[in-house]
């Protein structure tokens, strides 16, 4: 079998995992047999381990045998340079590769539940005994207000052997919890902007926009249908056009939708930045470095903010229009190839009941995060180490007896938000080969050319 071509290495579906024997292939960077999809492309379990090291140490490389080594099974071993550029070169990427510091967290997440498992084993069936969020209290409206919560204390039901929170640990909850309020709405201003209606009639009539949305599905078949029978081509331009003009209007109706979404989009990141400035810690970053990790996190916040705006009930996403966006809204708006994932997310982190405290650590998390080009990178990794130990006391005091387990959960979910954010990027590139054009905002923070 042939190596797949360098179009199958944005397809979700195959990024990581073995492959089944009867399609065994070899790794794309020196030919040993593959184990698997590793940091988007199909890679053995050397050169996964290789990129992965060689990314988390920012290591610095130098051919001696003249920059262009013909990568295999043996040189490999003597050039590390060339073998990183073909590692990059057949599409791993550096921001799939979860941080040395995340990692180390899991592990011990991973001791801690199985020592809990083995304690806890009678009542591992057992549901979450507390689900309600332990800050209780509502944020004052003021920054001079969250400033002197130090002195609250956050209730808590006794626990055996759990230590509680700290001071500080407290205080920054209720700051992170307080912005992530304040910065959670746009302006009514600025939704006025924003006039579409998905329907063009009262949104409370369902069965009217889904009979309409239905019907654009229906015609847009219709068309691609009718461009493919013989004869077709033959016709005038003008007789074509005539025959397809309703299709003209239902294109016309996707755009705008498109548009819709990708405004409420610029409205969203822009929150986002500003809570991201008022985290504790990111005004001591370098300029530079502050732009690389807004520019960088922009994606995987807004999936987070998502899940919290996320309504089981009607199994939508309601913005701060309050309109709720359905799968099929994104489906409609050319936006389908990222929508299964999000909605999928945005269920799992319902199922989990994620409170606002977590969402807010773990977002802050997400932002200090490891990327790659970051000039003082021990800086970021410090900022989040305090973040992740506000996380684990927090779980520690909320999620018992379950709390390791849910801790290692949350973790994971800062995995899934990088491959949502790398196929959020994807999405974006493919829209430019259906002439769709992202706004110039949203083409500069996520770095997507041609848009």
């Amino acid at each position: 079998m042939s190596p797949p071509s360098s179009e199958n290495y944005g397809d979700p579906k195959k990024k990581k995992g073995p492959l089944p024997r009867q399609q065994e292939e070899l790794c794309l960077v020196c030919g040993d047999r593959a184990s698997g999809y590793h940091y988007n492309a199909l890679t053995c379990e050397g050169c996964k381990g290789f990129f992965r090291r060689s990314i988390t140490k920012n290591a610095v490389y130098q051919c001696k045998y003249g920059n262009n080594c013909e990568m295999d099974m043996y040189m490999r071993r003597k050039c590390q340079e060339c073998r990183l550029k073909k590692c990059l070169s057949v599409g791993m990427r550096p921001e799939c590769v979860v941080p040395e510091s995340q990692c180390q967290v899991k592990r011990e997440a991973k001791k801690a539940r199985d020592k809990d498992t083995k304690k806890e084993y009678p009542s591992i069936g057992s549901p979450i005994q507390d689900d309600k969020p332990i800050l209780l209290s509502p944020v004052s409206p003021t920054l001079k207000d969250v400033q002197g919560m130090a002195h609250m204390k956050l209730p808590m039901a006794p626990r055996m052997n759990v230590k509680p929170l700290t001071r500080e640990q407290e205080e920054l909850i209720n700051t992170l919890v307080y912005y992530q309020d304040e910065f959670e709405q746009p302006s009514e201003d600025d939704l006025k902007k924003i006039k579409f209606n998905f329907d063009g009639e009262d949104t409370s009539d369902m069965r009217f926009r889904h009979i309409t949305e239905m019907t654009i599905l229906t015609v847009q078949l219709i068309v691609e249908f009718s461009k493919q029978l013989p004869g077709f081509g033959t016709l005038q331009r003008e007789d074509q056009i005539t025959l397809l003009k309703d299709y003209e209007i239902s294109a016309d109706d996707s755009d705008a939708k498109f548009k819709h979404i990708t405004d409420m989009t610029i409205l969203t990141v822009q929150l986002i930045v500003e809570f991201s400035k008022r985290l504790p810690g990111f005004d001591t970053l370098l300029r530079e470095d502050q732009i690389t990790l807004l520019k960088a996190c922009s994606s995987e916040v807004m999936m987070l903010r998502a899940a919290r705006r996320y309504d089981s009930k009607t199994d939508s996403i309601v913005f701060g229009n309050n309109f709720p966006y359905t799968q099929h809204s994104y489906e409609l708006a050319g936006l389908g190839e990222s929508a299964a994932s999000l909605f999928r997310f945005c269920r799992n982190m319902c199922k989990m009941k994620v409170d606002n405290a977590e969402y807010a650590l773990l977002a802050a998390i997400a932002i200090f995060s490891e990327r790659p080009n970051l000039k003082e990178l021990h800086k970021v990794e410090k900022l989040q180490e305090i973040y992740l130990e506000a996380l684990k006391s927090y779980v520690e005091n909320r999620r018992m007896p379950r709390s390791a387990m849910m801790f290692a959960k949350l973790l994971n979910i800062l995995t899934e938000l990088r491959t949502l954010g790398n196929l959020n990027s994807e999405v974006c590139f493919s829209l430019t080969l259906k002439n769709k054009r992202l706004p110039p905002f949203l083409a500069e923070i996520w770095d997507i050319s041609g848009c």
